[in-house]
């Protein structure tokens, strides 16, 4: 924490029965001297397409889609997606681009979070490659994703999953439309910090909202959340043990062991992440390091980063690990110094 400048951080450690170790270090609020703990509640950013595919599945369950559809069959009005298949969103082998205008977007609340659909428009779709061909991790899968599981089920994304997904689960994380009060940590970036440079000269609406008070080197970032299919969850690490307690025992009764069975098997061959160079399965994605093979799914943004990773080969504790904190960092060296925990 100190050689990559982590303010604070909160870890936890769980297998197929439970919840077995977690802990909060350092600060959840500079100036505030208020420290992190075991409940401190942080942005999961990109974790949360997880849980989009786990929806997603849950809807393959009920019959309402099928992982080969033709992505157009349920966005009827979209173009771009010919011959995109839902498998290859979850996958990330689509071959589609990202936005920039989409990627920068963020709801402050209290103002009302966008529409899977108002998110979506955000993007221009647009194809790099043909899909099937490469695995290029991008946002806009997901985001369709989100809007998909709106229509297919007919309920706003944020409530199918709130209802269908967090709440089976006994989950207190949500997608958040008010301030979340005294146990949520403050993010902070560096005061010259490239990305916070980036944002104020590519959108500095967003930055003029995000950037708040300074702090020596750092500086305060507002309460942001994402779109929510891409990365809208909060919660504390105990509280994602949760859903990695159910991944490790048979998807714990809101999608089958066969589907988390499915989400957790290699689909595609590539590099996903900066330290996941294996490939991809559904939502998930594959790595090796001097631990063994593992499967993960890391999350960033403004003040955050976060992480969810487990050692599949450990037959005999089957150890997840959930790391969230604050602070931006854009080094991979924080999953060596701390491979359970995130900056």
């Amino acid at each position: 924490m100190r050689s990559t400048r982590i303010p604070g951080c909160s870890i936890a450690v769980v297998n197929e029965t439970g919840l077995v170790w977690s802990e909060g270090f350092g600060l959840a609020d500079i100036r505030e001297r208020r420290p992190a703990t075991a409940e401190t509640l942080y942005r999961l950013f990109s974790g949360t397409k997880l849980f989009t595919a786990v929806a997603v599945l849950q809807l393959v369950e009920q019959g309402l889609l099928r992982t080969d559809d033709f992505v157009s069959d349920h966005l009827a009005g979209i173009g771009g997606l010919k011959d995109i298949r839902i498998l290859h969103l979850l996958s990330h082998s689509s071959g589609l681009k990202d936005t920039l205008r989409g990627f920068m977007t963020f709801h402050f609340p209290p103002g009302s979070p966008p529409s899977t659909r108002e998110a979506l428009s955000l993007y221009r779709i647009r194809s790099g490659r043909p899909p099937g061909q490469r695995v290029e991790y991008r946002n806009v899968n997901f985001a369709l994703l989100g809007e998909v599981i709106s229509r297919v089920s007919g309920t706003e994304y944020a409530d199918y999953v709130q209802e269908q997904v967090l709440a089976p689960l006994a989950m207190k994380a949500s997608f958040p439309t008010t301030p979340l009060g005294p146990r949520s940590a403050t993010g902070y970036m560096g005061r010259w910090d490239p990305i916070r440079v980036v944002l104020r000269l590519v959108v500095p609406d967003v930055a003029k909202r995000l950037h708040g008070r300074r702090l020596g080197a750092l500086v305060e970032v507002k309460e942001c959340v994402a779109s929510a299919p891409i990365g809208g969850l909060v919660g504390s690490v105990e509280d994602f043990s949760l859903f990695l307690e159910a991944q490790l025992s048979g998807g714990g009764g809101v999608i089958t062991r066969e589907s988390t069975e499915l989400m957790q098997t290699l689909i595609f061959p590539g590099q996903p992440g900066i330290g996941c160079r294996d490939g991809m399965g559904l939502g998930w994605k594959f790595g090796t390091s001097k631990n063994g093979r593992f499967i993960n799914h890391e999350g960033g943004g403004p003040g955050f980063t976060s992480e969810l990773r487990l050692y599949p080969d450990d037959s005999s504790r089957r150890p997840w690990a959930a790391g969230l904190g604050a602070r931006w960092v854009w080094t991979g060296r924080s999953q060596v110094l701390l491979p359970f925990a995130a900056n």
